[in-house]
């Protein structure tokens, strides 16, 4: 969707974790513009189609994946790197889902749950949830940052110093 961009990172240069020895997607100087092409959070596993008995066969392996990763040349340990959104190209649908076992109400709602809404990607107006409730899209970044300095698997998951989840972004 990027009309000017210097480089286009494919949703096929994903990983599941930080880990400061995986080799860059792209090597790219300061002040350039990448297009990425990511994967949702489930790890495209749930598509606009996806059913309730979609969820039962979830890889957790698969789960947030982040894509890159990106090096900037000239940027040292200890250097603070600026990331402008300039834009979100919609994809037309979301959703939402219990997971027995995940999440904060685990204990609470046992059973799987899965609602896929629909919304026009052109217009952005809110999407409809079920016959009582609308959702505004305020598109949610995911997690961006730089793998940590120490050796090894890292998990995406926790925020640390390094980076982690973006908030809710307005769209104009």
């Amino acid at each position: 969707m990027c009309s000017n961009c210097d480089y286009t990172i494919h949703g096929r240069h994903h990983h599941f974790g930080w880990d400061n020895s995986f080799a860059p997607a792209e090597r790219v100087a300061p002040g350039s513009t990448l297009e990425f092409q990511c994967l949702d959070s489930s790890g495209g596993q749930l598509k606009a189609d996806s059913t309730v008995g979609d969820i039962a066969n979830l890889d957790f392996g698969m789960i947030n994946p982040v894509t890159g990763p990106i090096f900037v040349e000239g940027a040292e340990p200890g250097d603070a790197l600026k990331v402008t959104i300039e834009m979100f190209k919609p994809s037309g649908f979301g959703w939402t889902a219990n997971i027995p076992g995940f999440g904060l109400l685990a204990d609470d709602f046992k059973e799987p749950a899965l609602n896929i809404w629909k919304y026009d990607p052109g217009s952005l107006e809110p999407a409809l949830f079920g016959r009582q409730g609308r959702v505004p899209l305020k598109p949610f970044a995911g997690t961006i940052g730089n793998a940590p300095g120490e050796m090894g698997h890292h998990s995406v998951v926790p925020p640390r110093r390094v980076g982690g989840k973006v908030p809710y972004v307005e769209i104009a």
